[in-house]
């Protein structure tokens, strides 16, 4: 929900847009850095717990937010919430390689990931409108609310199972994980495909606002249209990755994400065209997601929870990344350098699987 309040809290704290845009770098950076040991936690005292208390404490950061008094402060808040909110996605991922089948992975994978994109297109839309129409401090009031209900609901109705962990210690753990092959590769191509998506979602509501004049209210429709194509993409990438080989899907899937945000950001078409094509883009880049993990569910089968931590380093690497370049490129001339970082990064992340599917090919 950072994307459509950037700028009304760069406004109401004193700071540019760009600053702003920072406090999704700042949640990111500990949220990646501590996720290899939230993994490792996740293997040995289980998913349940480390979801609940994760949930939990940043509901509570959140509700904490709206008494802000300084740019500073929020920034350390935010902080908090990266340290805490580690530990919730890397037990949501690899808990969907134990409860589903690998037949079906693929597909749980899609809905999985088609929280983030419901979020997207009602949760984000209504809390843009709410800070449109009250203020962003109701916006972050609103999600600490559902964040503890969320939590709630994960401790009565989320299955529990007994944690399995692989023996051996730490060490052991890490050498059985960096001894899988191709490893680099598809932690590479994660934080590209992250950072590709992490700068679409948090600039393209900045850049419509910029560029077409809008509001954070009028650019929440055009949120719930983008939005809405991530929700396609992740069904049809669950259908696909259930039926087809899995890292071409991802292929594929990255190099049209790639140029539909050349032509997004660097096209200077009609407002309805550009959300059009975002739309499109937002399908594309969900498209690739559900095959790829379920692809990683594969590749470490009794540390999941490590391997997972692993990723789930690299996807807040990925959003570093993409608020970084976006903050770098939106005061300046947005439409060409979002356009280049796009195509970029999803040239990147189609290059580092490609030897990977030659590699099965040849096997």
């Amino acid at each position: 929900m950072i994307g459509p309040l950037l700028v009304d809290i760069a406004r109401d704290l004193g700071v540019s847009v760009g600053q702003a845009g920072l406090l999704a770098a700042v949640t990111a950076l500990p949220q990646g850095l501590i996720s290899p040991a939230a993994g490792l936690l996740s293997d040995r005292l289980g998913r349940r717990p480390l979801i609940v208390l994760s949930l939990a404490a940043l509901g509570a950061l959140c509700l904490a937010a709206v008494l802000a008094p300084t740019f500073a402060a929020l920034v350390a808040l935010r902080f908090a919430c990266g340290c805490v909110g580690s530990l919730a996605p890397t037990s949501l991922m690899a808990s969907m390689g134990e409860i589903y089948p690998a037949p079906r992975t693929a597909r749980a994978m899609g809905w999985f990931n088609m929280g983030f994109s419901l979020a997207a297109i009602a949760f984000v839309p209504l809390m843009a409108a709410l800070g449109g129409a009250l203020g962003w401090r109701w916006a972050f009031g609103a999600t600490g609310g559902a964040l503890l209900l969320a939590a709630l609901g994960i401790q009565l109705w989320f299955p529990r199972r007994l944690p399995r962990p692989a023996p051996g210690g730490v060490l052991a753990t890490y050498r059985e994980l960096w001894g899988v092959p191709g490893l680099a590769n598809v932690l590479g191509a994660n934080l590209l495909e992250r950072s590709l998506f992490v700068m679409v979602t948090i600039y393209l509501p900045a850049f419509l606002v910029l560029r077409y004049g809008l509001t954070a209210t009028t650019v929440a429709p055009a949120i719930v249209v983008v939005a809405a194509g991530s929700v396609a993409g992740n069904v049809l990438g669950g259908w696909l990755g259930d039926r087809l080989p899995r890292l071409p899907v991802f292929v594929v899937a990255q190099l049209a994400a790639g140029l539909l945000g050349l032509a997004v950001f660097g096209g200077g078409l009609w407002l309805p065209s550009t959300v059009a094509l975002g739309s499109l883009l937002a399908l594309v880049n969900a498209a690739s997601r559900p095959s790829f993990l379920a692809y990683s569910t594969e590749l470490a089968p009794r540390n999941r929870g490590a391997l997972f931590g692993i990723v789930a380093l690299t996807n807040q690497g990925g959003f570093v990344v993409g608020s970084v370049v976006g903050a770098a490129v939106i005061g300046g001339n947005a439409r060409v350098g979002l356009a280049v970082a796009a195509v970029c990064q999803g040239a990147l992340a189609a290059g580092l699987v490609l030897p990977l599917v030659w590699r099965r090919r040849a096997a």
